[in-house]
């Protein structure tokens, strides 16, 4: 779990993305922000039923409920962390600010790689489209131009064979010291 820190009025927060469109927070650090215990927020009747429904209850696209690890763990002793869901219901008990500070950080994580791949895409698009134009462009100019960009085509596609002769040689020898060793 490799965690990422977030500042909340210049005290920091832990989230780690566990990879299945989930987040854990760090709740030992969201609880020393307030001053306030996380054992307290436990043993209430309201989180103590929460907990319950989200083991019993499937959410999200899960076709199984939570289990109690996935909901609430203790790491080393020392932190506490939470799922994103059982996160946000303890920064409501914390403070309403700190809140909506908690859901926009998680949608940041969650949402942060999303958004960075779709401009990419973006970018991608607008690039391959103006390299088409550039092309016809300078076909219609020049029309040896094509013969150059046959055969620019004709060397990729021979590195590219290159390539995979090389790929299929190492697994080759790989396969060849694994018999040996067996």
């Amino acid at each position: 779990m490799k965690a990422v820190a977030f500042v909340y009025e210049n005290q920091s927060v832990d989230f780690v993305s566990t990879g299945e469109d989930n987040v854990m927070v760090n709740a030992t650090q969201m609880a020393k922000i307030f001053g306030k215990r996380i054992d307290r927020f436990l043993r209430s009747e309201h989180a103590n039923e929460f907990i319950s429904e989200l083991e019993l209850t499937p959410f999200g696209g899960r076709s199984t409920p939570l289990t109690r690890d996935e909901i609430i763990k203790t790491v080393n002793g020392v932190n506490t962390w939470m799922h994103r869901i059982l996160a946000l219901k303890f920064a409501a008990w914390l403070d309403v600010k700190f809140e909506l500070w908690v859901f926009s950080t998680i949608d940041q994580v969650i949402l942060g790689h999303y958004k960075e791949v779709k401009q990419a895409t973006i970018e991608k698009l607008v690039a391959q489209r103006q390299l088409e134009d550039k092309k016809l462009s300078l076909l219609q100019k020049y029309p040896e131009f094509n013969e150059f960009l046959d055969l620019h085509s004709k060397v990729s596609m021979a590195e590219k064979k290159k390539s995979q002769a090389l790929k299929a040689s190492v697994e080759q020898l790989k396969l060849g010291l694994f018999e040996n060793q067996l």
